[in-house]
Parts: C-alpha cells; sequence; structure tokens
C-alpha cells in the first residue's frame, strides 16, 4: 500500500507514494494527466487586477479528471495583502468547490475563526481539508463536525506543538499528513504518526486510503 502525500508543491519520483501536487493559476500548463492535482489561488498571490483571470484559470484546468481539488486557498493574517482581497478570493473558490463538487485544501494563518465560521455559514458538504493543520484541540472538533480534514506534516515532530496535541487524540478518519515541500520524506511523516498513535503503518496507510477515497471519490 502506498503512502499519500496530500499536499506537495513539487513533483517528486518516488514508487511508494501518490502525491496530490498543488498549483497556482500561473502553473495550470504543467497538470500532466498521470498524476493527480489541486489547483488554487493562494492568499500571498491574490491580485485584483488578475483575480478574474485567475479564477477562470481555475475553472477551466477543472476540466481534467486528475485534478481534484481546488487550493490552497484560504486566509493569511501575516502578509500584506488586504484582507478584505483575501476574503474575496476566498469566497470565490469556494463557490467554485461548490460548483464543480470539488474538495478545498485549506491554507490558514492566525485566521482560524473566520475559517470555521465562514464553513458553518456557508452550509457546505463538501470536504475542507486544512493543510499544515495547527491551532487548538477546541477548533479541530468544530471543523472535524464540519466534515473538515487535518492534514499534519513537520510539526508532529514537535511534540510541545498544538498539531501533535491534536494528533493524538484526533478520529484517524479525518487525517491526512503532507510533506508541503519541507524536506522531509512523507514515509516519515507516517512512520512518526503510526508511533505516536501506536498504530501498524499497514493500518494507518490504510486508513489514509480510505480518506483519500472518501474525500475524492474511489480514484484510488
Amino acid at each position: 500500500m502506498k503512502f499519500i502525500d496530500i499536499h506537495v508543491h513539487k513533483h517528486y519520483e518516488d514508487n511508494k507514494s501518490v502525491l496530490l501536487i498543488n498549483l497556482f493559476p500561473t502553473d495550470a500548463d504543467k497538470i500532466n494527466p498521470a498524476r493527480f492535482y489541486s489547483i488554487g489561488l493562494h492568499p500571498w498571490y491574490v491580485n485584483q487586477e488578475t483575480l478574474t483571470k485567475d479564477l477562470g484559470t481555475i475553472v477551466q484546468a477543472l476540466s481534467n479528471s486528475n485534478v481534484l481539488a481546488i487550493g490552497e486557498a484560504g486566509l493569511d493574517k501575516n502578509i500584506e495583502v488586504p484582507y478584505i482581497d483575501q476574503l474575496k478570493a476566498f469566497e470565490q473558490q469556494l463557490d467554485i468547490a461548490e460548483k464543480y463538487k470539488k474538495p478545498v485544501i485549506i491554507h490558514c494563518v492566525k485566521a482560524y475563526d473566520d475559517i470555521l465560521s465562514i464553513r458553518k455559514k456557508s452550509n457546505q458538504s463538501i470536504p475542507w481539508i486544512i493543510h499544515w493543520f495547527n491551532a487548538s484541540e477546541q477548533i479541530a472538533v468544530e471543523l472535524v463536525k464540519k466534515n473538515c480534514y487535518l492534514s499534519f506534516g513537520k510539526m508532529l515532530f514537535k511534540e510541545n506543538s498544538r498539531a501533535f496535541r491534536v494528533f493524538m487524540n484526533l478520529s484517524l478518519n479525518k487525517v491526512f499528513f503532507e510533506t508541503d515541500d519541507t524536506g522531509i520524506s512523507i514515509s516519515q511523516v507516517y512512520s512518526k504518526a503510526a508511533q505516536v498513535r501506536n498504530i501498524s503503518l499497514s493500518a494507518l496507510q490504510k486508513h489514509i486510503k480510505n480518506n483519500f477515497n472518501n474525500c475524492f471519490g474511489n480514484v484510488l
């Protein structure tokens, strides 16, 4: 059984892993039919002058059956891009995701309360995947109640992190793992996660494969 890397920006050769490669609208011409992708407008790159074009590129890319998700999209309070512009771009991508029934890969920095509020108000049933989750157990519980998955990576190696504490008690039915180009391998992340939860590597792989198929349709 393979490892699933739910969020990575650069393709890497690994016949033991399945990658979900994140593309920005400017990368849409790189789609390879043999790979899986998400495509979205990252809050760092939101620009009102190019927003309509970028959203159109995302919609066009969704005609490829191997583009499985929107994202990463979301909110980031640590950057200079006006927050109101981020909100507009995020909400428009959520509308696209709902229309095309695509899960959303969420980027969230210091905006978990807003992400949760938007989720509750939207009444969307499509899955959201919170990439690089690192918030409180209370936020985690509320997100999971709203059909959100939480993705973990390098933070699992920091046992004093909020991500680690949340992962220790989280249902494995709502978990993904990622590398996010951090230099750590996806197999290392899985091995650490299996150790933390006292579960065999193969059992963990089975859980994540089921999550992937539940989230994206039976594509594996």
